[in-house]
């Protein structure tokens, strides 16, 4: 389900780092930039196309309510913004 989000919201876009041959614990997310939301999940879905381990890793965190951390759910935003620049 998706709730109603502000595209035009400035948000910040992590991303999980490969897992290094370490110690267990080592995965730690950095922050990649802080965009707009529609262009966050055009970002993640378009940009990364060929990365799925860092599609499937994207969280996006929103100052106005809880992050977006599924990819299904950063799917559906970018349909929507698509829908909408759209019309």
């Amino acid at each position: 389900m998706i709730a109603a989000y502000d595209l035009d919201e400035m948000v910040d876009l992590l991303a999980l780092k490969r897992p290094l041959q370490g110690p267990a614990g080592q995965t730690m997310a950095s922050k990649v930039a802080t965009l707009p939301l529609r262009e966050a999940v055009t970002l993640v879905v378009e940009e990364w196309a060929d990365d799925k381990f860092r599609q499937l890793s994207a969280v996006i965190v929103r100052h106005s309510g809880p992050p977006i951390r599924g990819f299904e759910e950063i799917k559906d935003l970018y349909a929507k913004a698509d829908a909408v620049s759209a019309s």
